[in-house]
Formats: C-alpha cells, sequence, structure tokens
C-alpha cells in the first residue's frame, strides 16, 4: 500500500511538472516599443530603460537615434524605469495585453538649481561627453537612414556617457592595428580609436592614475546579437600593459559593413574570440 501512494505522488508531481511546462511553453510574448521623447517631443536615444520586474531583454534597453527600443514581454504589469543624461529619471507603469503597442516616455530636465532656471542644456560631471556633440544630427531628406545599430553608447564613471554615431567617432584621432583571424586564416588590419581614449573623457581612471582599487574595474562589451566579452581595464591602458584594444570602423581600409559599424578589437589574444562585432555597448563595471 505504501508503494502505491508513494508511486501515485510521484506520478501526481509529474503531471504538475508537465502541466507547468506546457504552460510556459505556450507563454506569448508581446511586441512593445518604447520611444523616449524631451518635452518638446524630440527623440532622446541614448536613454537607458530597465523593465521590473525582470528584464525580458536579458540586459539594459539603450534607445536608438529615433528615441526608440524594442523588447517582447509576456502579458502583464511592468515597471518603466527610463535614464539619460541631462534628465530626471523616469518611472511609469506599464501593462501589457496579447496586443503590439507603443508606449511614449517623456524626460524633463532636473529642477532648477537655487531657484535659477535651467536655460541651457543641464550641467555634465567634468569630463562627459556631451550628447548633443556626440550624436550625429539628423539626416537631410532623402538621405539613407541609419540602422538602429549605428548608435554605440558608453557608461564610464558614474554619471558619464558618450553616444557615438559613426560620423562623431572618425573626429577621434585613429590608430591602426593588425592581428591574426584564425576564421580566415590571414592578417587583417583595423582602423579605430583607442578605447581608453574614450574612456578618458568619460571620467575613468587611465595612466598614472589606473591603480588601487581601479584595477578591479573591468569592461563589458556587448554586440547587437547580444553577444558579450569582458576586458579588464588595465588591458585597455598601453601605459599598463602592452596590447590595445581598439573601437574599430574600417578594416583593410573599408567599412566594416556587416561586422559594423563599430567592432571591439583586443590585440593580444592568440585567438579573436573577445571581438565583438556589430559593437553596441560598452559599460565599465567595479569587480565586488
Amino acid at each position: 500500500m505504501r508503494m502505491l501512494r508513494l508511486g501515485s505522488v510521484r506520478w501526481a508531481g509529474l503531471a504538475v511538472l508537465l502541466c507547468g511546462l506546457s504552460a510556459a511553453w505556450a507563454q506569448s510574448y508581446t511586441p512593445v516599443t518604447i520611444t523616449v521623447t524631451d518635452p518638446s517631443g524630440a527623440a532622446v536615444s541614448g536613454a537607458e530603460i530597465r523593465v521590473t520586474p525582470g528584464s525580458p531583454a536579458g540586459d539594459r534597453l539603450i534607445t536608438d537615434e529615433r528615441g526608440s527600443a524594442q523588447l517582447g514581454i509576456p502579458a502583464g504589469e511592468y515597471r518603466l524605469h527610463v535614464a539619460a543624461q541631462g534628465f530626471t529619471t523616469a518611472e511609469q507603469k506599464l501593462v501589457v495585453t496579447d496586443k503590439p503597442q507603443t508606449v511614449t516616455v517623456t524626460l524633463v530636465p532636473p529642477p532648477p538649481a537655487n531657484g535659477i532656471p535651467v536655460t541651457g542644456p543641464s550641467p555634465m560631471a567634468p569630463g562627459a561627453v556631451p550628447l548633443e556633440t556626440t550624436v550625429e544630427k539628423p539626416h537631410a531628406e532623402g538621405a539613407a537612414e541609419q540602422p538602429a545599430t549605428a548608435i554605440l553608447t558608453i557608461l564610464g564613471a558614474p554619471g558619464q556617457r558618450g553616444v557615438f554615431t559613426p560620423k562623431s567617432l572618425r573626429e577621434y584621432p585613429h590608430q591602426t592595428v593588425t592581428i591574426f583571424d584564425h576564421h580566415t586564416n590571414k592578417n587583417e588590419t583595423y582602423s579605430g580609436v583607442p578605447l581608453i581614449d574614450l574612456l578618458a573623457k568619460l571620467g575613468v581612471p587611465h595612466g598614472k592614475d589606473l591603480m588601487g582599487k581601479a584595477l578591479g574595474q573591468y569592461i563589458v562589451a556587448t554586440g547587437s546579437d547580444g553577444y558579450k566579452s569582458v576586458v579588464a581595464l588595465g588591458e585597455a591602458d598601453p601605459e599598463f600593459h602592452p596590447g590595445m584594444v581598439l573601437i574599430a570602423d574600417t578594416m583593410d581600409g573599408k567599412p566594416l559593413d556587416k561586422a559594423g559599424p563599430f567592432r571591439l578589437v583586443v590585440t593580444e589574444d592568440k585567438r579573436p574570440a573577445r571581438s565583438v562585432r556589430n559593437l553596441v555597448r560598452i559599460e565599465v563595471m567595479t569587480a565586488e
């Protein structure tokens, strides 16, 4: 009799598990477009979006040049947390049904300091890269539209962010490196901007200041397909490490095409596995 009861419990448990799996398989995801604007209705590119509870995208979303980001999410109630440099962080409720929808979040500048109205761009921390100089202006009428992945967002020191397009990156001094790619079995020559040069403008320790706790910092590079690689901050600084970490925008003198417009290149690796194609995001983090 005891064996029968035990068997019944096991079969009941299996039935519950199968029902749970069936429910999970049947769960559908609804497309949601989130558009971020300022009070005038202009798009805010490079805004950072978090969805709670949990992020279906597996990471923070970043708005493109049109101020938009897309995700697929099960029906339910969520909270949107949206932040961008020069604006007050916004939070609002998100109700997802089984129908696609577009949600607009409006960011407002911070309140006046000491009662003095803010008439221009919000103050930025020293060394920050102003968004208005690093985000390419809208294309002229009739010009080809850039894909959403043509933006690279770099999060440096706390509160400091840089947003780059192919045009704005070309304004920085470039260097050239050659690496051997085991996939193509040939040398490839890349031109781009040393990552440490961009991080330095975003308040990240470098050169003689790269010591102590700063050596516990590392860089997470993410491609548009979700591929990630990690590089220690010390590896990116040529004054600390012989190699170079480059944000490349050309290979063998030509645009990166399908692998671009940006690619992370790490010169000292025996295999180019930490190279990230279609690079869209770099974040400096600290090991705890």
